[in-house]
């Protein structure tokens, strides 16, 4: 269903409509770093086959219109009707936006979908722990069936039929936030539940979140691999488990806070490896945050419910209502920034190993066993105590025996990891889009050091400020500890520049690097071959200004080039000594303005890795530049068919392995 939001879009498609689209299919794979693909995940979790790609909503012609008679297009008639009057009531201060902050979040918590939530929004929401309340799943079924419950016992009708109406209403709503999988698992098992009550009368919540999981499963067997179906069952399994035990324990205080406090901390038991693994992100601050923040979103919802009535009844009095809802919503965006300061209290780390989350639900289990001796008990508690510390702090250093360099697959940019023996790391570059509209860095750069177990990148270097290397980073720097961050020119007025420095923190030493600066890092040589301190352009980054680095170690040696042009070429090679390299990385993603055949003659490498983006705009490497390589005679590697690109190196050669062939 197509959103009344894009006037770019004529047709404002339904769901039944069928449609006429000239589009490509897309061939694209995904980002391959050495682990399944984020895309191909989604992919299968949302049973979608293959994407494709058509330039303008021109090219797409409505054939027919669905069946008036179909109840599911007059459920979405009437959410079209819902986003317009939000739309209406809380229109944008920006012009190129169509709703308020306030109103996208009445959107996400009313309809499910957080598509125009602000991306710095959803981030402070998920740092505090509780963005999982905006995702429309068993809170808001247990909200809406209370307050049905509670109409109807004033209207006097029965439990079977307050069950029966409930059901149907429920039912209802699933098809309004278009079946989403949070929702879907949320009805299911209150659908279930009710089931139970009509047929029985008594029920077992072990059996209707047994049951509820079949089922889900039978419709699409691989959710058992997301991430969301893993949460809503461990939460719930955990819930039901703990909760009694805790309260047992918790004095009686008022405004529910026992039964609150109760309630997050025995869902937090079951969802935190899963957090950990799933999205690297270790909360507690939640377990003092729900203490707001549940009544809260609970009177937004009242509040909006009440609001989305009057929107079509007495827009006046619906009026009345949006200073009270934006108040609200103001407020609750306000409690997730209380505990920013203290970030001992919401962290993200490195991928966890199998063992210690088998350990920890092994010894969580071993917690619920009717021990006779309490030396027992107790040695079951040390336990998990030890394997809860293990994965909250990740005690594992990242090491790596030999000089290991991988060419990461961003798409259209650079990015790449250095690991030098020991533990040491170097980060040069981060990819990126000229548009905010994917993070590369929070959605592939940083799982991919995360997968590898790294918490901090002692040096993070900045060939140039472009986006293709330089926005990626802004993630990583918030991500990750780093101890120094290189640099040979820092823009004025660029936005993406500001938000790295705002990132890092003020412990991180600052350099900035010329021709002529060298470091010895465990036994690799690291030297700056370009720009010239004194030939750099004020405020202005140019190709010609990024940052060149050699890298050597025993007999291998790698040349990092950035983006610069051939008039850079020239003055490097026309003054620089020593410039042979084994490995080159392609200067500007293999474009016909670089890799003169003067500089590939000084080089003179036996390997050349283009990082370039699958079907880019640029149509990048040109033909003419791969001719010229192959004509030097090196053995060619690209980001865009090989996926990342890793070489080893123990000093005395090299090997090579790539994500798309990896016995290569």
């Amino acid at each position: 269903m197509a959103r009344p939001s894009q006037p770019s879009n004529p047709l404002h498609l339904l769901i039944r409509d069928k449609i006429k689209v000239s589009a490509q299919i897309s061939s694209s794979r995904g980002y391959q770093n050495f682990n399944p693909a984020l895309l191909e995940r989604l992919q299968k979790n949302n049973r979608i086959h293959n994407r494709a790609y058509s330039k303008s909503p021109l090219l797409i012609k409505k054939i027919s219109s669905g069946s008036t008679l179909s109840p599911i297009r007059q459920i979405a008639k009437f959410k079209l009707s819902l986003i317009r009057n939000i739309e209406r009531f809380f229109p944008a201060e920006n012009n190129s936006l169509t709703v308020s902050p306030q109103g996208a979040v009445l959107e996400a918590l009313m309809l499910g979908d957080r598509g125009r939530m602000d991306e710095s929004m959803s981030r402070a929401l998920q740092d505090a722990g509780i963005f999982h309340l905006f995702a429309i799943s068993g809170a808001h079924i247990a909200l809406i069936s209370f307050i049905l419950f509670f109409f109807f016992r004033l209207l006097r009708i029965s439990a079977r039929s307050s069950y029966v109406m409930l059901m149907f209403i429920l039912i209802v709503y699933a098809f309004l936030v278009e079946g989403r999988p949070s929702i879907l698992r949320a009805t299911t098992m209150t659908l279930i539940y009710l089931l139970g009550k009509l047929i029985w009368r008594e029920t077992t919540l072990f059996n209707t979140i047994s049951i509820s999981a079949f089922a889900l499963l039978c419709i699409n067997p691989y959710s058992l691999f997301n991430a969301g179906f893993q949460l809503t069952f461990a939460a719930t399994l955990s819930i039901v488990i703990f909760y009694p035990k805790f309260i047992k324990y918790l004095p009686k205080l008022p405004l529910r806070i026992s039964e609150i406090f109760a309630l997050s901390a025995a869902s937090q038991l079951g969802v935190l490896p899963i957090m950990a693994n799933t999205f690297n992100r270790i909360t507690f601050s939640s377990l003092f945050l729900n203490f707001a923040a549940l009544p809260l979103v609970a009177l937004i919802m009242l509040s909006g419910y009440v609001f989305l009535l009057f929107s079509f009844l007495s827009p006046v009095l619906a009026n009345y209502l949006v200073p009270a809802v934006n108040f609200l919503i103001n407020l609750l965006i306000s409690i997730s920034h209380l505990f920013d300061r203290f970030s001992f209290l919401s962290f993200r780390i490195p991928t966890p190993h199998t063992a210690t989350i088998i350990g920890y639900f092994l010894f969580l289990f071993f917690l619920l066993l009717p021990w006779k001796k309490k030396k027992l008990k107790w040695l079951a508690f040390a336990g998990f105590l030890v394997f809860l510390a293990i994965l909250i702090t990740y005690p594992f250093p990242s090491f790596s025996k030999d000089l290991k360099v991988t060419f990461i697959d961003v798409g259209q940019g650079d990015s790449i990891l250095v690991e030098f023996p020991g533990h040491k790391k170097m980060l040069i570059d981060g990819g990126g889009f000229f548009s905010d509209s994917f993070d590369i860095g929070e959605r592939v750069l940083s799982p991919f050091l995360w997968k590898k177990g790294i918490k901090t990148i002692d040096y993070l270097v900045l060939s140039h400020s472009h986006p293709d290397h330089l926005n990626g980073l802004v993630s990583v720097a918030r991500n990750f500890k780093v101890r120094e961050f290189w640099e040979s020119l820092s823009p004025t007025e660029n936005y993406s520049h500001e938000e790295l420095q705002r990132n890092l923190s003020p412990s991180v030493l600052h350099l900035w690097m010329f021709r002529g600066d060298s470091r010895l890092i465990n036994g690799t040589s690291i030297d700056i071959l370009h720009p010239e301190e004194s030939r750099l352009p004020f405020g202005s980054i140019e190709n010609d200004s990024s940052m060149v680095l050699r890298l050597s170690y025993g007999q291998t040696s790698f040349l990092f080039t950035g983006d610069i042009e051939q008039e850079a070429e020239q003055n490097i090679w026309e003054n620089i000594t020593v410039l042979k390299s084994d490995i080159l990385k392609s200067p500007h993603h293999g474009s016909l303005s670089s890799s003169s055949e003067e500089f590939l003659h000084a080089v003179n490498p036996s390997v050349i890795v283009i990082c370039v983006g699958e079907n880019n705009r640029f149509h990048f490497p040109d033909p003419t530049i791969l001719q010229r390589y192959w004509e030097n005679g090196a053995a060619l590697y690209r980001t865009d068919t090989h996926g990342a690109i890793e070489i080893i190196s123990d000093g005395q050669g090299f090997k090579i392995r790539t994500a798309l062939n990896p016995l290569h």
